[in-house]
Formats: structure tokens, sequence, C-alpha cells
């Protein structure tokens, strides 16, 4: 079990295929726990004592991920995540701390940008998985950069060959359409695993972004959208609940009667979920999709209080989707509720949460056999 604080360890070879992780705290024996849990891990672990020591390694390697513990001299945890956010914003961030304070946990989040707060104490299983899942992260994030770089080269390309005869414009045209066409499916790829490495940390609900999004998608083209974006409404709901990455586990699945500060970090996942897309230029409009999704037409849902038309269309579909899915599934803490009370909720709720037009269209789906529960909703 991990619950003190680690010395900074030898030097460490580097090798370029394996991924660095740095870990910092002023407790030796965190030190010494860290370097047993992840001795045969498929990355390479560097420990340090105070946060300046990293500061100055951070200068001279390509760093995967910094784990920081939350308290430690002269500089707070949170403070020197946010030095490596701005100085290094590729690197993934995360504390290790025993502080459970919502006001240290929101901090962090919203000023380190964290990607998991981990509480001490924690199992040696539950660390090495937080650091895979960050590992995987900083994969996404540097794929990310690498399509940006790609679709940056192309552009430059596109503007060189207008001075070029119309026939090797055109011709230059059908690959660069052919090459957005890769980019685009792509980022349909980079959501998927996204999504993906969220369910992970929670079996009990792997799929339901998935099926949400399929849900979704099936009342947009029945509302009649556009195939365009019909797919948008389709790959948000497929990330919709990237936010809870931030979330501990333990408090997702926990059966009974959340505290107050248990249902307010949950109710930060939507803005974490913007934030961390708002910088991917996506084709459609993704991070405020997933920022909206909680809203509710009355003004009563969650981050921004909006109501009606100002929360974008998407979000209204993916709102009933995302009610629907959950009260037709079991969770760990409820048995499902069943498709016949979902319906119920949205019908008796339309106009109030959810928008009446997108309700309509998702009964009528049920009502004319469009889309079945079996093998779709447990």
């Amino acid at each position: 079990m991990v619950d003190g604080g680690l010395r900074e360890s030898s030097p460490l070879i580097l090798i370029m295929t394996r991924p660095i992780v740095f870990f910092v705290d002023d407790e030796p024996n965190v030190l010494q726990a860290i370097l047993r849990i992840t001795r045969r891990e498929q990355y390479q672990v560097a420990t340090f004592d105070n946060p300046i020591k990293a500061l100055a390694e951070l200068a001279a390697k390509e760093v995967a991920v910094v784990v920081a513990d939350q308290h430690m001299p002269g500089m707070s945890g949170t403070e020197f995540l946010e030095k490596v956010r701005i100085q290094y914003p590729s690197t993934v961030r995360m504390i290790l701390s025993g502080d459970a304070e919502i006001g240290s946990v929101l901090s962090a989040i919203n000023q380190g940008k964290i990607f998991h707060f981990i509480m001490k104490p924690c199992g040696d299983d539950d660390l090495k998985s937080a650091i895979n899942e960050a590992v995987k992260q900083h994969c996404l994030i540097s794929e990310n950069e690498r399509l940006a770089d790609l679709t940056k080269r192309q552009n430059q390309e596109l503007i060189a060959l207008n001075t070029t005869l119309e026939k090797r414009v055109e011709q230059r045209t059908r690959k660069i359409k052919q090459k957005e066409s890769q980019l685009k499916e792509a980022l349909k790829g980079i959501i998927s695993a996204v999504a993906l490495t969220v369910e992970t940390r929670d079996p009990y609900t792997a799929g339901h972004q998935t099926r949400v999004g399929e849900l979704a998608c099936a009342i947009a083209k029945e509302m009649g959208l556009s195939h365009d974006q019909t797919e948008g409404v389709r790959l948000a709901g497929v990330i919709h609940d990237l936010g809870k990455i931030y979330v501990p586990a333990e408090i997702l699945n926990r059966p009974g009667k959340l505290t107050h500060i248990e249902r307010e970090l949950i109710h930060v996942h939507p803005q974490v979920g913007f934030d961390i897309l708002k910088d991917i230029h996506f084709p459609w409009p993704i991070a405020k999709i997933v920022h909206q999704h909680h809203e509710r037409m009355n003004g009563k849902g969650y981050p921004a209080g909006l109501s009606g038309e100002d929360i974008l269309l998407e979000a209204r579909i993916i709102a009933v989707a995302d009610v629907v899915e959950a009260m037709s599934s079991h969770r760990p803490y409820r048995p499902a509720p069943g498709i016949a009370l979902a319906l119920e909720e949205i019908s008796s709720n339309s106009g109030i949460f959810y928008d009446a037009d997108v309700v309509k269209s998702c009964l009528k789906l049920f009502a004319e056999n469009k889309i079945t529960l079996k093998g779709w909703m447990g």
C-alpha cells in the first residue's frame, strides 16, 4: 500500500521505447513502495523528493506522466502540476494525496488540469492501473499532436498548389479529400479509444457510452438530422462521460447514498470532459455537446444551468438517450428500473427536463420497434 513519501532514486538508463513516469513526493517510504510496485512494468520510473529537481529533469527528458503529492514543502502538488501543464502540456498529470477535501480536488482539476486524483492509501493494482491509463492518455495526446501537424502540413501544401496548373490543383484536391477522410476516421478511432479507456475503470457500466451513442444516433435519424450531424451525435454519445475519468471508480460504483462532496465531484465531469476536448478540432461540436449533456430544458441541470434553445440540439438528444439507457441497465448500487419506467420518466418530464421533440422521436422508436432491447441493454 502507498501511504507515505518518497526520495530521489539513483539515475536510470533511458530506453527510448519505454515511457518515463516521474513521481514527486517528500517522504522516503513512498518512493521505496513505488519502486517496488512498478519494477516490472513496461515504463521506467524516476523519483524525486522535491518538485524543483523534477522540473529540472523535465527540461532534459520527454516524460509521459508526472505523479505528485499534494502537500510538499515550498510548493504544493497543484502548483507544481500547473507549471508542468504550462511548460510541458503533453505530459499527463496526476495527484497522489490523502487530502479528500473537495476544494483541493477541484483546485487540482481546474488549475493543474490533472488526469486522475489518486487517494492515499491506495492498492498496488489501483496505482498501477491509474499509471497505465495515464500512459495510454499520453499516447492519445501524442497521436493527436501528430494528426494536427499532419493537417497543418496538408493545408500548407494546398496553399502552394493554388499557384499551379488547374489540373494539378484538381488532382491534389482529390488527394487532400482522401486524407481528410482518413483523418476523420482516425479521429473516430481516437474517440473510441478514449471511451474504452474510461470504461475500463468502471466494468459495471462498460458499454454505456456506446449504447447511448447508438440510441442518440437513432433519435437523430428519426428527427431528420443530416448524416454528418447524426454522426456527430453518435460520436459525442460514445464519449459523453469522458470527464468521469477524473472521478475515483469507488465513488462511481459505490452502493448507497453519496456524500455532498462526492456528488459535487461527479457533477464536475461534464466540465472536465469539455476541458479535455475543447482544443481538439473535431468536425463536430463534440466538446460543447459533452459539456451540455446534463443541462435541462428548465435550467435545472448542470454545470452551467442552460435552458431551452441555449442547449445544443445534439446535447438535448444525448440527455434523453443517457437517461433511457441508464434506467434500462443494471448498476452495482441498484437494479435496473426497466425500459417502461425509463420511457415514463422522459414522457412525464417532456418539455420540463427534456426536449419535447426529442422525447417524441425516442418514444416513437420504441413504439414502432425501430430499436429493440435484446442484445442492447441489460
